[in-house]
């Protein structure tokens, strides 16, 4: 199961991001890196499993893309 702070890949466009926040209900994931980026959980395949975001990881995904995460 895919998480906040794993390394996804992004099928559709090839890119590597590392992840702040999952909502599988919603099938969104939201990207740390700029700009503030979402995308869909089904579009994404892990990478490497992380250990948890940190404090301000979790205060900037939350200012950038309100609440209702997983974590």
């Amino acid at each position: 199961m895919i998480k906040a702070s794993d390394i996804i890949l992004h099928k559709p466009t090839g890119e590597t991001w590392y992840l702040l926040g999952v909502n599988t209900e919603k099938n969104r994931v939201c990207v740390a890196g700029w700009p503030p980026t979402m995308a869909e959980l089904s579009d994404c395949e892990l990478v490497r499993s992380g250990n948890g975001i940190t404090n301000d990881e979790r205060t900037y995904r939350n200012e950038k893309f309100g609440a209702g995460w997983d974590d």
